[in-house]
């Protein structure tokens, strides 16, 4: 194969690959299903300890270092869904992911009070 032949071939291939990776039909700068999730997977364990062994020391400070993890995952989910609400875009699923996060985050930090 010459070159020409190959320079052609390079050339008729189509680049698959877009400006967007996000995922079909999301932009970069929206809110996804997936912006709660780093925080839940943090939140939601420290609150069922507290909940469950709340008495132990132990359990009170793992979820307590859980919990400020969590805390800080979904203030960065909060403000991509802020900016989304802020632009128009995706209002439903934003409001949802800012109404689980603060909801969730209120519930940690009333548990870790009560305890």
């Amino acid at each position: 194969m010459s070159e020409q032949d190959s320079a052609e071939l390079d050339t008729t291939r189509p680049d698959t690959r877009g400006p967007d990776t996000a995922g079909p039909g999301l932009r970069p700068d929206e809110v996804g299903a997936a912006d709660s999730l780093p925080a839940l997977v943090l939140l939601v364990p420290a609150s069922l300890l507290l909940r469950f062994l709340g008495e132990h020391a132990w359990a009170y400070w793992t979820a307590a270092v859980i919990g400020v993890l969590g805390l800080l995952a979904a203030g960065f989910g909060i403000a991509a869904a802020v900016g989304s609400l802020r632009r128009g875009r995706r209002k439903l699923l934003a409001g949802y992911t800012v109404a689980l996060l603060l909801a969730a985050g209120f519930v940690l930090v009333v548990r870790l009070v009560e305890n």
